[in-house]
C-alpha cells in the first residue's frame, strides 16, 4: 500500500494545531511534532510521503532535520516553512533537497497541492519498483505481456515528468519570492527584477535564443540584484546623488550576486546563471564592473541583461530623478550601442513592440490597461518611438496619446500640450508625467 502519511513539524502550538486540523479535515493522515528531535523520532518509527518543516525551532533547526530526513529517505518530499524571508535559509534549504520554500502564513491550497503531489509521487515510485520486478519475472513470457507492462511504465513516466514540471514551477516561485523581497527593500524599485527579466526575455526572443538560454535569462534576471541584500538601506534609498564611497559600495552587489548564486546547485545546463547574473554591469567597451570584461568576453546573456537593466532604470522613477521621456531613454540606448551595450542586443530591443513594452512597464497596474489601447500599440515597435515621431500621422498621434497615458515619464518636447498627462497608479511613489 502506498505511504500517504504527512509529518508536520512546528514549535508554534497554535499554528501547528490549526494546520494539523485543516489537513486532517482534508483527508490527510498527519503526525505532528513540536521540535526537531520529536520529528526525527517519529521518522524512525514510520515512513512519510512528505514533511512540512518549520525553519526555526528550539532544539534542531528545520535545515538540520531536513538533512537527516533526506539522508535516510532521499525520495521524501520536504517542504520548508518560515515566517522570515531570509535568503541564506532559502538557498541552504533548496541545496539540501527541499522541494519548496514557503513564507508564513502559507497558502493552504498550495500546501494541499504540494502534499497531494508528494503522495502521488510516492505511489508512482512504488508502482515503478513493482513494475520493474514484474518485468524481470516475466522476461520469458509472451511479448504481449511485455508490451502491456512497457506501456504502463511509459504512462507512469509521463506522470512523473508532470510532477517534475510542477516541482520546477515551485522552484521558480521561490526565486520570484526572493526577487520580490530584494526589490521591496526600496519601494521605488518594486518589481524591478521582474520587469528586467521580462524585457530581457523579449530581447532574447527577438535575437532567436533557444529555450535553454531563455530559461537562463529568466533565472539570471530574477536574481541579478541578489547581492543588494548586503547593501545598506540608507544607500539604496538615498535621495539625490551618491558619494564616491557610496557608489563603490553599490558596485559590490555584482560580486555579491555571484557569491550568493554560486551556493545554488543549478542543474548542469544552467550552471553559468551566477556568471550571467553578476555580469549585467559589464560594458561592451570594457569600462564596466566587476571584472571589466569587454566585447565577446562578456556572456551574451549578460549583454542582454545589461540593456534590459538600464532600460528599466531610465524609464522608471528613482530617488534622484523622474522617469525619462521615452525618446530620450531610447536615444541613450542607441547612442551607447558599441559603448555600454552590444549593438546586436540594442538592435533587438528596438524590434520589441510597444504593446510588449507597455505591458511590462505597467506590470504592477495591468488592471488599468485597456485592451483597445493595447491593440493600438501592436503595429509599432520601440524603434518607432525612438525619434519621438517629429511629424506624426493622425494614427501615430493617436497611438502616442494613448501611450503617454500609461508611460510614467514626460512626453517628448514636440508633443507637450498635445498628449494627455499620464495617469497615476498605485501609491505616491508612482509618478505622473508633467506634460
Amino acid at each position: 500500500m502506498s505511504n500517504d502519511r504527512i509529518l508536520l513539524v512546528d514549535d508554534n502550538k497554535g499554528q501547528r494545531l490549526t494546520l494539523e486540523s485543516i489537513l486532517k479535515s482534508s483527508g490527510f493522515q498527519v503526525t505532528a511534532a513540536d521540535c526537531g528531535q520529536a520529528a526525527l523520532a517519529a521518522a524512525e518509527k514510520q515512513d512519510f510521503a512528505a514533511a512540512l518543516l518549520d525553519i526555526k525551532m528550539p532544539d534542531l533547526t528545520g535545515i538540520d532535520v531536513l538533512k537527516v530526513l533526506k539522508a535516510n529517505r532521499p525520495g521524501m518530499t520536504v517542504i520548508m516553512m518560515t515566517g522570515y524571508a531570509e535568503t541564506e535559509y532559502a538557498i541552504e534549504a533548496l541545496n539540501a533537497g527541499a522541494s519548496a520554500y514557503l513564507l508564513k502564513p502559507a497558502n493552504i491550497e498550495q500546501i494541499k497541492i504540494l502534499l497531494k503531489q508528494a503522495i502521488e509521487h510516492q505511489r508512482l515510485t512504488e508502482e515503478n519498483q513493482a513494475m520493474s520486478i514484474a518485468l524481470r519475472e516475466w522476461a520469458g513470457k509472451l511479448e504481449e505481456k511485455v508490451q502491456d507492462r512497457t506501456k504502463q511504465l511509459i504512462d507512469a513516466h509521463k506522470s512523473t515528468m508532470h510532477i517534475y514540471q510542477e516541482l520546477k514551477k515551485n522552484f521558480e516561485s521561490t526565486l520570484e519570492v526572493l526577487s520580490i523581497a530584494i526589490d521591496q527593500r526600496d519601494p521605488l524599485t518594486a518589481s524591478h527584477s521582474f520587469r528586467v527579466t521580462q524585457y530581457a526575455l523579449e530581447i532574447g526572443k527577438k535575437m532567436g535564443l533557444g529555450e535553454t538560454d531563455l530559461e537562463k535569462l529568466r533565472y539570471a534576471g530574477l536574481m541579478h540584484d541578489l547581492g543588494k541584500i548586503e547593501i545598506k538601506e540608507e544607500i539604496l534609498q538615498k535621495e539625490g546623488s551618491l558619494t564616491s564611497d557610496e557608489y563603490r559600495e553599490i558596485q559590490t552587489h555584482a560580486h555579491g550576486t555571484f557569491q550568493l548564486l554560486s551556493k545554488f546547485k543549478f542543474k548542469r545546463d544552467l550552471k553559468d546563471v551566477p556568471e550571467i547574473a553578476s555580469s549585467h554591469h559589464e560594458r561592451f567597451d570594457g569600462n564596466g564592473y566587476p571584472k571589466k570584461l569587454s566585447g565577446q568576453d562578456i556572456p551574451i546573456l549578460a549583454r542582454v541583461l545589461a540593456v534590459a537593466d538600464v532600460l528599466d532604470a531610465i524609464t522608471s522613477k528613482r530617488h534622484y530623478r523622474s522617469a525619462m521621456p521615452i525618446d530620450n531613454a531610447l536615444g541613450i540606448v542607441k547612442r551607447e550601442a558599441g559603448g555600454h551595450f552590444d549593438p546586436v542586443c540594442t538592435e533587438a530591443l528596438f524590434r520589441v513592440t510597444v504593446a510588449e513594452f507597455i505591458k511590462i512597464h505597467m506590470a504592477d497596474y495591468l488592471e488599468h490597461l485597456e485592451a483597445t489601447d493595447l491593440m493600438s500599440f501592436e503595429p509599432y515597435t520601440l524603434g518607432d518611438l525612438l525619434s519621438g515621431c517629429p511629424s506624426p500621422t493622425p494614427e501615430q498621434l493617436e497611438m502616442l496619446k494613448r501611450f503617454h497615458r500609461y508611460y510614467q515619464g514626460s512626453a517628448p518636447a514636440n508633443l507637450k500640450g498635445i498628449v494627455p498627462e499620464a495617469m497615476k497608479f498605485g501609491d505616491d511613489h508612482a509618478p505622473a508625467a508633467n506634460c
